[in-house]
């Protein structure tokens, strides 16, 4: 089976906000063992819609269309698939009782008259939100499908999460699928160490870029498991995850398992490595707590001795300074110190920008390592986090 992704909305063609619904939505049908065959933005215009339709429809089984299902005048999905399909708008008794359900749960006052939201093309099944107040729909024409989602990414992931996807489960070819996540080297690196078992086999093999420094690996057809295993055993623990987690799931989850405890002192990144950890559900079973000390005065209040700071506050002793005093102030099993220079100015610091200390100490030994990193401030600071998660991966 294959798929395209239409997003509606003029606020995707003016870049004012990113379709994160057709990331989420081309995920979730590549675990299916869906191929995604494309992706398109189009404007809040019947016409656009329908063509982005008809261009869909040519090359696709399964079409998946978001926005453009509110109340306004120029939300015109619904429209535009039954002007596409020709069919009529016809109102539908559950869609409304969908909308009243939202409006009585939260004690507000329904609009007047019927919402255009309670029209769908006839023969379309309803996909109920109840999150929202726009439910979706699922129409079947000349054996394509139609599913249309709600633009506000909670509200399709709830129909995605709650109905679609278990759907798509029973109709999917189920052609086997497996996924890497590989962190620290390019595309390059990865497929020269891969490419003998890639070309001496048939299966699908995708190297696909994910974050800054991260590789995924995707692979399906009938030989997938055989090849996934070799690929696996070929790159070793450069792969943190079989499973699609992120680096900062995949150390939480070794954290748990193996009932350690940490805590931070980070200086250049803000904080950004203890958000990263608490983001994940259960991180309060291992993360002590960490410390901010963004400036030098910061670091000698939290204990960091000053003649390390006569030299600067940018180098490996004082990113295991750092991580020391937060594994003992927290009285953690494991501490880990980030300091550096984000930029962009060089500021007081002779160290170049981009240049970066970290340090994991135990209660036995202490990995500290120093990197330039390249980009801009947020992609400096990004990356300091997660070399920091995959020294500490790779440590317990």
């Amino acid at each position: 089976m294959d798929a395209y992704i239409i997003g509606v909305g003029n606020e995707l063609l003016r870049g004012a906000i990113t379709n994160t619904n057709a990331v989420h939505i081309a995920q979730e049908l590549v675990a299916l063992g869906i191929r995604v065959r494309g992706m398109l933005n189009v404007g809040d215009e019947i016409n656009s819609i329908v063509s982005s339709l008809n261009f869909a429809t040519k090359i696709a089984d399964l079409i998946i269309v978001t926005g453009g299902l509110g109340p306004t005048h120029d939300d015109l999905t619904r429209e535009a698939v039954s002007l596409f399909l020709g069919l009529p708008l016809v109102f539908s008794e559950e869609a409304l009782e969908n909308i009243s359900d939202y409006f009585s749960k939260r004690n507000r006052p329904f609009g007047p008259g019927t919402p255009k939201e309670a029209f769908i093309p006839e023969g379309g099944k309803i996909l109920r939100n109840n999150v929202g107040v726009a439910p979706g729909f699922w129409i079947k024409d000349k054996g394509k499908d139609i599913i249309v989602l709600p633009g506000v990414p909670r509200e399709a992931q709830d129909i995605w999460e709650n109905i679609v996807r278990k759907s798509l489960e029973s109709i999917s070819d189920k052609i086997p699928s497996y996924n890497l996540r590989i962190f620290g080297a390019g595309e390059s690196v990865v497929e020269s160490r891969i490419l003998d078992i890639i070309k001496g086999n048939s299966s699908d093999v995708e190297i696909l870029i994910g974050e800054p420094l991260e590789i995924r690996l995707h692979i399906r057809g009938e030989n997938g498991e055989e090849i996934f295993k070799k690929i696996k055993e070929r790159l070793g623990d450069m792969v943190f995850s079989v499973d699609n987690e992120t680096l900062a799931e995949v150390v939480v989850k070794k954290l748990i398992e193996k009932r350690l405890t940490l805590a931070t002192a980070e200086s250049c990144t803000g904080g950004l490595l203890a958000e990263r950890i608490t983001r994940i559900p259960g991180s309060s079973q291992t993360f002590r707590g960490g410390f901010i000390p963004y400036t030098k005065w910061a670091k000698k209040t939290l204990g960091i001795p000053t003649y390390l700071l006569d030299y600067g506050d940018v180098s490996l002793e004082i990113a295991e300074s750092l991580a020391r005093m937060a594994k003992e102030k927290f009285s953690s099993d494991i501490g880990i110190g980030i300091t550096g220079n984000a930029g962009p100015s060089q500021g007081d610091t002779s160290k170049p920008v981009g240049y970066v200390c970290i340090s994991v100490v135990n209660s036995s030994s202490a990995i500290s390592r120093d990197f330039q990193l390249e980009g801009d401030r947020e992609r400096v600071r990004f990356l300091a986090v997660q070399w920091s998660l995959d020294i500490l991966r790779r440590s317990i």
